[in-house]
């Protein structure tokens, strides 16, 4: 085995040679900087892993002994046994008496080999073939807010975020927290947080749910992606208010439904101009109390005309009350959900408008014999809301400080 040591000008080592000496015509390098965060052991490691898989290390080379190297490298053998031990608890080399360390002889077969250069002239195989779907949602995604822009719709002014009294709350929760709240939780939330949301939406909105109905979800945007992926098949149509909610349009798209804009006017939207559209839609998305963007609310007649319809087609209504508690000339409008008398209003309501948007707490209100198919899209998306989280806002929320 040749093993030799070379300084840099800088004072840099660098090691050029680990292999057999009937493999002497390949000259690797190791490069340790002491000045450097990382660990010598790990970075001797990294760089050795580095020729392994770029096949410059063959499988079955033998690496000098820990002594040997130790002393070419000048650091510590102690430094080497622990890289070596890296490595060899990661299958890149393994180590018999006798024999020394030798390079893992199925690493390559497995993977671990430099990439092939294509002959010119030919295109490279394209691996990173993504899903319809993504391609989809690239189309179709939700835009990130740009975070400078002086009008910023739909968010409250946060500077009058309760910062005191919610850290308060949250340090006690915290302090106190049982193991349900520490654990595996109910993917439909926690459930003093439901049946506080249940009490909220009664007294608020007139909205009369039992707690085992809502579901706790990542805010109103999550609770539109699991309609979409609960109540939708693929090409089925969407009604969304145009122009209205882009993430509304997003959620829906995800799950492959076909989607179908209705005009809106000062009466929300044109159920009629709907009804002239060949075909009949699986689900219909609305925001009546404040239509997005426009700032509109859906009059009665049209609420009524609505739930008509829905109720001899069978589309699913998706009510998205999401602001409807800023109300200045007028005491809020009735919910959808609270006319509602055949079970087809799906209500979706969210903290990120009243209180903050970075809590990611929205709730959804299904029909009873949909509950469990809505938890187990939840479970399979997120699993469960944040446990202490979500006591922090029951709390919140029971004492009467949101409303």
């Amino acid at each position: 085995m040749v093993a030799r040591a070379i300084f840099a000008p800088d004072g840099t080592t660098i090691y050029p040679a680990l292999m057999p000496k009937r493999s002497a015509g390949i000259m690797l390098a190791v490069t340790l900087d002491p000045s450097s965060r990382v660990p010598l052991y790990r970075q001797l490691c990294d760089q050795i892993r580095r020729d392994i898989l770029a096949g410059q290390l063959r499988a079955g080379a033998r690496l000098p002994s820990t002594r040997t190297l130790a002393g070419d490298l000048g650091i510590s053998r102690t430094t080497v046994l622990t890289a070596f031990d890296q490595l060899i608890a990661e299958g890149c080399v393994h180590g018999r008496t006798g024999s020394g360390t030798r390079v893992t002889a199925t690493l390559q077969d497995s993977g671990g080999r430099a990439p092939v250069r294509m002959p010119a002239g030919r295109p490279a195989v394209q691996i990173r073939r993504l899903s319809s779907r993504a391609r989809s949602l690239e189309r179709t995604a939700l835009a990130l807010p740009d975070s400078g822009a002086l009008l910023r719709p739909g968010n409250p002014d946060l500077r009058a975020f309760p910062r005191e009294l919610w850290s308060r709350l949250a340090a006690r929760h915290w302090r106190q927290a049982p193991e349900e709240l520490l654990g595996y939780g109910d993917p439909k939330g926690y459930l003093p947080l439901r049946e506080a949301a249940a009490d909220y939406v009664r007294k608020v909105r007139g909205v009369h749910c039992e707690p085992g109905q809502l579901l706790i979800v990542g805010g109103s945007q999550q609770a539109l992606y699991l309609c979409g992926q609960v109540l939708l098949n693929a090409r089925e149509l969407a009604w969304l208010e145009d122009p209205g909610y882009p993430g509304a349009r997003s959620a829906l798209a995800a799950a492959g439904a076909q989607i179908v804009p209705i005009p809106v006017d000062g009466d929300g939207m044109i159920v009629s101009a709907g009804k002239r559209h060949r075909g009949r839609p699986k689900l219909v998305y609305v925001t009546p109390s404040h239509q997005c963007p426009l700032g509109s609310t859906m009059s009665l007649s049209r609420r009524l005309e609505l739930l008509s319809f829905a109720h001899h087609t069978g589309a699913w209504i998706v009510e998205d009350d999401y602001d409807s508690e800023y109300r200045y000339f007028s005491r809020p409008v009735a919910t959808l959900r609270s006319l509602d008398e055949d079970a087809r209003v799906i209500y979706v309501g969210t903290v990120s408008k009243s209180l903050s948007p970075s809590l990611r707490v929205g709730y959804l209100i299904v029909p009873a014999d949909l509950v469990d198919s809505f938890a187990r899209a939840r479970a399979s998306v997120d699993r469960q809301p944040a446990g202490v989280e979500q006591a922090v806002l029951a709390e919140f929320v029971s004492q009467g400080h949101l409303e």
